[in-house]
């Protein structure tokens, strides 16, 4: 749809909440004021137009601008449909009279003021016009499906473009929605270089728990999504809950189904994103555009005990400067009116210069400065076939989204490496239209990564002596030269996949009317973990003997090792130096396949003014074994002509990850050998497994809903008050299990289905169905509230699950005695959120002015702190930290001004927490952390 923007109007809330804001909220626009409003527009006078031939559809974009009117219509309805201008003297009702004449539509004007192309009305038979009785014109024949405006669970074309996400990325577009709470390090002033997508939770879930959709395939990463452990891991490496960084430019729609989702869906237990590509809409077309953001153009809180550590970085955790540019193509073109094809490509950079070493050290020039990247690409090819004549129609869709960060290891030479992730997703969908029933196939493959390449294929910790002096001498008691990094690893998975889906015409059956889905998927995935060349870690340094062939690193043999051994006495120990232990990390590959299978049967029937939708899924996956059912109903009742309440009861099962059966393999790549001072090392000892999988169930949620949806033209767009309960059962967790003699040490981190959650959600949202003018600006405005209480014993399943966490055992929490799993989340857990999303149009200017207002409750941090005695037993103690309300308002600002035709430049400037708040994220013993402060980021492009 073309849509039209909207500002807000006013709200109530406490002014004591609202002063600090108050003026920021007037000067960005999203309180206007009311009285210049217009209950309905002056007639715009007659005007001389020169509209040249074009597209229809551009044509009657520019008209209406031209004549500083609000027009909404489907775009892609008139695709391929030619006008041939408009020349002479018009008012706004005969331009678009004339324009349309040979059409099938006319335009009308709406409550609000606004225009709206529909379908015009077949005339009685026996008073067809002149125009009717001629030979048929080159226009096809065109069947309008009308949309309501976006909410703030569907984000359209404009949307997207217009929301305030520097970093570009999908999920950085959801801001409104009241159901997503994002990770409290997203916004970190700390890491402002980093522009991974954000992280974000759905009803209390997991960000891996999410299902992400782009053209109806998964981008969701399947290989291992929480691991957060430190970059620096030998053998596992950091990933996202999204396989694919892909750039939110080449989408057109994003849709969010939080509750009551249809059986239609499944590998969830959050939510599940849904997101179009854009298809081809111009004849041909395209635009260019650079993006810039930087450290210096944004305001970096940073806690006064952490500055110097901060300005003197060698950590990737901490970035006092950054640079990010963006790069973006765009082609498109229509050679007939039933094909087209688009192509984008983005490049998405930041620089960021650190310190290798923490320290000065003036014998090396090691600690010079140097610069970490962070680089995502996305290449996007995408055909449309839509004959207006034919029953069938079909797209291929190829997004190839490759990611490359470059790291090293603080206070080590020759330590770089790169991670390397995201990959391809190909796919091709044919949908036919038969007298039964509207069927889809679908077919695609994926291919993804998480791997690892590093400088070095060894790792050494030397003590500082003058032959290993990169260091710094002055550093702790036994100050240390580092060199190496954590060597070569390959993770991949590729993924077969098919889809049908067959939705049956609305059937009468008696007085109901009833409309039935169904359909099946099968999946295919390998995923391989492969380390490409042998890794040497060496580690225990030792004293050299003080005399013999010994103290200047000769073996009995009379070779010399140079590898692990220096004869220079150490800076502590006056003596030189061995290695004595070296664990080999082999060359090897292994791989896990997995064969999946789901069905699923929905029906929706309508009696009178009642509605029930009846459906199951059914999941079958090879890595869990057992088939899961997941039944799914909603009974809706349309109470009077305005309100529709419903109720809903469902079940959600989430994904199986490769990451558990890949971590239990990993460790059986590694041998161990010893040596003493005779420097020969002994026998390698071949390790066994670290992790283990045992027979595991799929996670899954159970979910309660009620809602109420009050959509009347007093309110001028659907007013929405939902409650939701999901209950997390069967949630993975990772636990130590000792005395088990099958894995190294005699102990193994085992996965389990331990994890447990729930989560309860009441959110209150209005979203305007129609645009509303003030003067001259076409205005939309959103509006969500939501009240949240989720608790959960785990955080991810890469993280250590205490046997405390097991038990369930009593602690003291915030005063009080309870069990583990009574305590609440501490990360996506505000305890209510406010949202108010503005949007502000100035067709005679093309000028467009955004804004979102958020302002989040404040969040409890959990510190544990010592023990305490509880009827004689000893308890763990934790302490409840309130961190205070954050507030920040983010604003867009696009100008599109006309050059020459159908060329328009395309200036963008986002800026985020636009009144500079200081909202503080986490505390602890010795400093705070806080989100970025004022943050500009500058977007200039040329469309053509």
């Amino acid at each position: 749809m073309t849509p039209v923007a909207a500002s807000a109007v006013p709200v109530s809330f406490p002014v004591r909440k609202l002063r600090p804001l108050l003026a920021a909220l007037l000067s960005a626009g999203i309180i206007l004021p009311a009285c210049g409003a217009d209950a309905l527009p002056r007639p715009a006078p007659a005007r001389t137009y020169a509209l040249p031939s074009a597209p229809l559809a551009d044509v009657l974009n520019r008209f209406a601008a031209e004549s500083g009117v609000i027009l909404v219509f489907d775009a892609s309805l008139l695709q391929g449909v030619q006008s041939k201008g408009l020349r002479g003297n018009y008012d706004v009702p005969s331009g678009f009279r004339t324009l349309l004449a040979e059409s099938k539509f006319e335009v009308v004007m709406g409550a609000s003021g606004g225009y709206m192309l529909r379908a015009r009305p077949a005339p009685v038979r026996d008073e067809l016009p002149a125009v009717e009785k001629r030979p048929a014109q080159t226009l096809s024949e065109i069947t309008v499906e009308a949309k309501t405006l976006p909410t703030v669970e569907r984000l359209d074309r404009e949307m997207i473009r217009n929301m305030p996400a520097i970093n570009g990325d999908m999920t950085s577009q959801l801001k409104l929605n009241p159901n997503i709470q994002y990770a409290e390090a997203s916004l970190a002033s700390a890491t402002g270089g980093e522009i991974a997508p954000a992280e974000i939770s759905i009803h209390g879930a997991k960000p891996y728990q999410n299902e992400i959709l782009v053209d109806g395939i998964s981008i969701s990463n399947d290989i291992d999504p929480g691991n957060k452990v430190t970059t620096t891991s030998v053998d596992q490496i950091p990933g996202g809950s999204q396989a694919l960084a892909i750039d939110s430019s080449i989408l057109c729609e994003i849709d969010v189904k939080d509750s009551n989702v249809s059986a239609e869906y499944g590998r969830f237990t959050g939510g599940v994103v849904s997101a179009t590509v854009c298809s081809a809409r111009k004849k041909f077309g395209g635009n260019v555009s650079v993006g810039y953001s930087s450290s210096s153009w944004s305001k970096l809180f940073i806690d006064p005990a952490r500055q110097e550590e901060f300005e003197d970085s060698a950590n990737a955790d901490l970035q006092p400067h950054f640079r990010k540019w963006t790069y973006k193509t765009t082609v498109e073109a229509r050679p007939g009116d039933s094909w087209g094809v688009l192509m984008n490509v983005v490049r998405r950079k930041s620089e960021i210069p650190l310190k290798r070493f923490n320290t000065d050290n003036a014998n090396t020039t090691a600690s010079r400065e140097v610069t970490q990247t962070r680089q995502q690409d996305t290449l996007l090819l995408k055909a449309d076939y839509s004959p207006a004549d034919s029953r069938h129609k079909g797209e291929v869709t190829m997004v190839y989204a490759p990611s490359s960060n470059t790291y090293f290891m603080e206070n080590y030479r020759d330590s770089n490496y790169t991670i390397d992730s995201g990959g391809l997703n190909l796919s091709g969908k044919w949908e036919s239209r038969y007298d039964l029933a509207r069927v889809t196939h679908q077919l695609s493959y994926s291919k993804n990564e998480q791997s690892r390449r590093s400088d070095a294929d060894y790792y050494r910790a030397w003590r500082w002596s003058t032959d290993k002096n990169w260091g710094d001498p002055a550093s702790g008691t036994n100050p240390t030269s580092g060199e190496g990094a954590r060597g070569d690893i390959d993770q991949e998975i590729q993924t077969m996949q098919y889809k049908l889906r067959a939705a049956f015409e609305p059937f009468n059956l008696g007085q109901t009317r009833h409309r039935a889905t169904v359909g099946a998927e099968l999946r295919h995935q390998q995923a391989d973990y492969e380390r490409l060349k042998d890794h040497f870690y060496y580690l225990t340094p030792a004293n050299l003997p003080t005399t013999g062939v010994a103290s200047r690193c000769t073996l009995p043999d009379g070779t010399v090792d140079t590898e692990a051994c220096s004869a220079t006495k150490t800076l502590r120990y006056n003596a030189g130096q061995y290695f004595g232990r070296l664990m080999t990390y082999h060359a090897g590959k292994f791989d896990v396949e997995s064969n999946s299978w789901a069905a699923y049967a929905e029906d929706e029937a309508t009696w009178r003014n009642l509605t029930v939708r009846v459906g199951v899924r059914g999941d079958k996956d090879s890595l869990a074994g057992g088939t899961n059912f997941a039944p799914r109903l909603k009974l809706g009742w349309q109470a009077t002509d305005p309100l529709y309440l419903d109720v809903g009861a469902n079940r959600y099962y989430g994904r199986n990850l490769f990451a558990y059966a890949l971590q239990e393999k990993a460790n059986t790549l590694l041998t161990t050998q010893t040596r003493s001072t005779n420097l020969v090392w002994g026998a390698a000892a071949t390790s066994k497994p670290l992790n283990r999988l045992e027979d595991m169930k799929s996670p899954y949620d159970d979910e309660l809903t009620a809602g109420a949806t009050y959509d009347s033209d007093l309110l001028a767009g659907p007013l929405s008050l939902r409650f939701t309960h999901r209950n997390g059962k069967d949630q993975v967790v990772r636990l130590v299990r000792s005395g088990q003699t099958d894995c190294n040490s005699n102990s193994c981190y085992i996965f389990s289905n331990d994890g447990g959650s729930v989560t309860r959600d009441i959110t209150l949202s209005w979203s305007n169905a129609r645009a509303f003018k003030i003067g001259g600006v076409a205005n939309r405005l959103w509006l969500a509230v939501n009240k949240s209480d989720v608790e959960s014993n785990y955080a991810t399943y890469a993280e250590n699950y205490s046997s405390a966490m097991l038990r369930d055992d009593l602690i003291r929490y915030d005063g009080k005695v309870i069990r583990y799993s009574e305590q609440p989340a501490q990360n996506y857990n505000r305890p209510w959120t406010l949202r108010i999303g503005a949007m502000s149009t100035w067709p005679a200017h093309s000028l467009t002015i955004s804004n979102i207002l958020r302002m989040r409750g404040g969040y409890e941090q959990i510190l544990r702190n010592g023990t305490f005695v509880h009827e004689g037993a000893t308890l763990e103690n934790y302490e409840k930290t309130r961190l205070p309300q954050a507030n920040a308002i983010d604003t867009v600002v696009n100008w599109t001004p006309r050059v020459v035709r159908n060329q328009r430049l395309d200036v963008k400037l986002i800026i985020e927490n636009i009144t500079n708040e200081k909202n503080k994220m986490t505390v602890s013993d010795t400093y705070a952390t806080y989100e970025r402060g004022r943050t500009f980021a500058l977007e200039i492009g040329y469309g053509f």
